[in-house]
């Protein structure tokens, strides 16, 4: 699977992914961004240098639980994401996962999602169906889930700072380029969000 990484110029994208990851944060820290996804959906987005700001930063802050999270459905959450699922579907469409992940033995649903069968047999509504159950079913095991991970969170934490140490070195570095100074700082900007935008699904 290709990865994906924020469109910077689309502000829709943006609040499309603050809203995916906004679950990670605090309901106490949810306000300021609240209103920039309100502000962007009632067409008075906010200037796009101070958008994409917004984004970084938000990505920075759930990067942690992000990362962990991933790990959890990586593992031992990756059996109950599968089951989850297919509890929330329609029986047809549950039918019809069980039968794609016998026949190409995949170990979870992202095997199964990415292999060929999945892409002929799978129709639209289906893909859309499992989609939409996927993101519910994440949800919960997040709020059920969420407080275990505490370890993998800190842990993450630490990885962090690591990285904002390094991109405050390139920023540093990119400071004393005079003569390409503003378009390196801004390649050292584009790599922030990516790293913290980077994911699977809406939630990695």
């Amino acid at each position: 699977m290709s990865k994906r990484y924020l469109n910077l110029r689309d502000a829709t994208a943006i609040v499309d992914t603050m809203e995916a990851i906004i679950e990670f944060l605090p309901e106490k820290d949810r306000s300021s961004y609240e209103k920039t996804i309100i502000a962007v959906r009632e067409g008075n987005p906010p200037p796009s240098e101070r958008l994409a700001e917004i984004a970084k930063n938000i990505g920075a802050i759930t990067w942690p639980a992000r990362q962990a999270f991933g790990h959890f459905l990586q593992g031992i959450g990756s059996e109950l994401e599968w089951e989850a699922v297919c509890a929330a579907v329609r029986p047809t469409t549950r039918l019809l996962l069980q039968k794609i992940r016998e026949s190409v033995d995949a170990q979870n649903l992202d095997q199964v999602l990415a292999s060929d069968d999945a892409g002929y047999l799978i129709h639209p509504e289906q893909d859309m169906e499992i989609r939409m159950a996927r993101e519910e079913v994440r949800l919960t095991l997040w709020e059920e889930h969420g407080d275990q991970l505490k370890p993998m969170i800190q842990e993450a934490y630490i990885e962090l700072e690591a990285i904002k140490k390094r991109l405050k070195s390139l920023r540093d570095q990119a400071m004393s380029m005079k003569s390409v100074k503003s378009k390196a700082l801004r390649t050292v900007f584009i790599l922030a969000v990516k790293l913290f935008h980077l994911r699977f699904s809406k939630w990695n």
